[in-house]
């Protein structure tokens, strides 16, 4: 059994594990058994009425293939009345394993391993989807993009359903892999892949010697920032005016802190509400890097933290940058991610 760090943030149950001990089984974590039926290959295409009315699990390792768990979310929403015999399997929403890794292969799925997110559901339908199929670990209605865009007044949040929506990416680069946690409800959604810009910018900027003191702006759940720790970078600032993002900071320096080589972690002070203004220090470590982490507007984050010779800034994709810019020319050099 792998060693559990800490209780699940979001439902209190053993969700949490060491970034090393995801990394040591995740190539073979979504494989199919040798007496797994082939792949069923259904047609996402094809409206419920010509679909079959299941998919059986595999009796040796009781894992099924994602298509078959996205089947019977159909007819359960279909059951509910929020889909009918001409809905499809992509209109259920979006599959997102617990772990997301690039895969060159569709997932067999274990219990609680899949989040769905999507539009028209809703809590009834998702409540049973939680009871009635053992592979799904949470339900989401979506509402948009999470997290702070543009004015500060006006946060955005999916909903969640049902179960809970903590899952995790690995993140992969020439200098190696992290796993980032992230509550799914809250936070963006990004698919890991093999060919990420974001990546090919920081190995482009690793190679220039640039990653030593670095900024990362809008760190939402730390993937940037972190990856530099990764990289060996000496210090790091990791800042987000979105708590919830902050939260999940907070929690993957510790799911990865043997990996990351820290040998304290220290909360200096707490945040001040649900959208940080006034940077506040809320957490910083001791160890191989030095990493500081701070709540608040990044307009206003060099009134706290010392200036650093990088500053990346990852904005929503068509954001205005000029003014984030602007507040960040004391830094030796912008990146815009």
């Amino acid at each position: 059994m792998p060693f559990k760090i800490m209780k699940c943030p979001e439902c209190g149950k053993d969700c949490v594990l060491p970034a090393e001990d995801v990394l040591a089984d995740i190539d073979s974590k979504y494989m199919a058994c040798p007496n797994c039926a082939p792949e069923p290959e259904l047609d996402k295409a094809k409206p419920l009425r010509h679909l079959p009315e299941g998919v059986e699990r595999c009796p040796s390792c009781g894992r099924a293939p994602l298509d078959a768990v996205m089947l019977d979310a159909l007819r359960i929403l279909r059951e509910f009345g929020l889909r009918d015999e001409e809905d499809t399997l992509r209109g259920v929403g979006s599959p997102l394993i617990a772990f997301g890794y690039p895969l060159a292969f569709s997932p067999r799925l274990g219990p609680r391993s899949l989040i769905i997110v999507g539009e028209r559901l809703g809590r009834d339908a998702a409540e049973a989807m939680m009871k009635r199929i053992p592979e799904i670990k949470g339900v989401i209605l979506s509402r948009g993009v999470p997290g702070v865009q543009g004015s500060l007044a006006s946060p955005g949040e999916n909903e969640l359903l049902a179960g809970c929506d903590l899952r995790a990416d690995i993140v992969q680069s020439l200098f190696g892999e992290l796993v980032i946690y992230k509550s799914q409800s809250k936070i963006h959604i990004e698919f890991p892949r093999q060919s990420a810009p974001k990546m090919k910018i920081l190995e482009q900027l690793y190679f220039q010697g640039k990653i030593r003191d670095v900024v990362d702006g809008l760190s939402g759940p730390g993937t940037l920032g972190l990856m530099c720790v990764l990289a060996g970078a000496e210090r790091v600032v990791l800042n987000d005016a979105w708590l919830p993002a902050v939260q999940n900071v907070l929690l993957n320096l510790k799911a990865n802190q043997r990996l990351l080589g820290w040998d304290e972690i220290e909360y200096p002070e707490g945040p001040a509400g649900i959208v940080g203004r006034e940077p506040v220090l809320v957490c910083r470590t001791r160890g191989a890097c030095e990493v500081e982490v701070y709540h608040g507007d990044l307009a206003r984050l060099f009134s706290r933290a010392r200036p650093a010779g990088l500053c990346l800034i990852d904005p929503f994709p068509g954001s205005n940058t000029k003014e984030l810019e602007k507040a960040c020319r004391s830094c030796n050099e912008i990146v815009i991610v």
